[in-house]
């Protein structure tokens, strides 16, 4: 059918590199939550040593990609809950922040930004990272019974992904 391979045109993944400039060189300080930045990476201030990593230089303080993207009112996952039974809010909400919170201990940069109620009942729940979303709306259909989810995507260049969930059954407000 072709007859030479580059006649297949096919859209390259964003790279972290697309998405967030070269990698910086040298040690760094996050000046919001005090992450720091070191072998091209982005960790937890508590799980390293910091007079090690710096070699008697002194590090330069900035912002991390997340506490940027949170002063910017930018995210990547977006997660729409609708229909939620009033008897399960509590507990969806405990399922959100503990979640994120696993997420967050083992990647600094994997962060709920905000978890917004509105009063038609749809919760909109933001994170710094698309999978994070994804995930997310994975571990409320895999908890709650009677739960649909679907994922768009957006187009190129913009990597957001938008989840929504939606519960089954008749709501008790």
């Amino acid at each position: 059918m072709f007859k030479t391979p580059h006649d297949i045109m096919l859209y390259r993944e964003r790279t972290e590199e697309q998405e967030l400039g070269l990698a910086k060189k040298g040690f760094r300080l996050c000046r919001t939550c005090r992450a720091v930045y070191f072998n091209k990476s982005w960790h937890h201030r508590n799980t390293i040593d910091i007079a090690a990593t710096k070699k008697n230089r002194r590090p330069r303080v900035t912002k991390c990609p997340a506490c940027t993207m949170i002063a910017d009112h930018q995210f990547e996952g977006l997660l729409i809950i609708e229909d939620i039974p009033r008897q399960l809010e509590t507990e969806l909400s405990r399922l959100i922040k503990s979640y994120c919170k696993k997420a967050y201990q083992k990647d600094c940069q994997h962060r709920l930004i905000a978890l917004d109620k509105n009063r038609r009942g749809v919760w909109r729940v933001t994170t710094t990272e698309n999978q994070l979303a994804s995930k997310l709306a994975h571990k409320i259909k895999g908890v709650f019974n009677k739960v649909t989810a679907e994922v768009a995507y957006s187009k190129e260049p913009d990597d957001v992904e938008r989840t929504t969930v939606r519960f089954l059954g008749n709501r008790t407000h």
